[in-house]
């Protein structure tokens, strides 16, 4: 699982690489002359949880954290690490939704419980600068994976990092 997980940082920095020296973009060829350039290909679909699945995830969290007396930030993000839903609760801390979001981001990208990207803190430290977005290697995130393929992960923030990763958890329950 490690050399799963190590793989997918190294190809993450490559195309975190790739990408930062991209900057001469090709141009598309156009048309004839009088007719107008084929519209670019659409990209493929990204894998993702549907924002209702995710409003879902994000309810049964926010339960679990009341039964518990805590005030708790949670996200959802997709595959690429982009946002689909968050929620912050009342009395929830400043910082904790950016967190939430941090540790789904690391959970999403490398398929894995956040708690188990410790290891590999330095590198998604690295990682993190050149792609310039946020993964936090803590305990509180966990994968959503559909038909064995990774579509995002649900993060919360606010209380031990044990409650975090339980409330995630209750999330990740409500969405099956």
């Amino acid at each position: 699982m490690i050399r799963s997980a190590s793989m997918r940082v190294g190809l993450l920095l490559v195309v975190a690489l790739a990408a930062g020296g991209a900057g001469v973009a090709a141009q598309a060829p156009s048309g004839r002359a009088g007719q107008p350039a084929a519209p670019p290909p659409r990209p493929a679909p990204i894998p993702r949880p549907a924002l209702a699945e995710a409003q879902q995830m994000l309810a049964a969290s926010q339960a679990a954290a009341a039964k518990s007396n805590l005030a708790l930030s949670c996200a959802v993000v997709d595959v690429r690490g982009d946002l689909v839903a968050a929620a912050r609760m009342d009395g929830a801390a400043f910082l904790t939704a950016d967190v939430a979001r941090g540790k789904a981001v690391g959970s999403a990208l490398l398929g894995q419980p956040s708690a188990n990207l410790a290891q590999m803190a330095p590198i998604l430290q690295s990682l993190s600068s050149v792609a310039r977005i946020e993964m936090l290697p803590i305990q509180g995130a966990l994968p959503i994976v559909r038909a064995n393929q990774t579509v995002g992960a649900i993060g919360c923030s606010g209380g031990t990092s044990q409650q975090d990763e339980d409330a995630a958890r209750a999330g990740l329950r409500a969405s099956k």
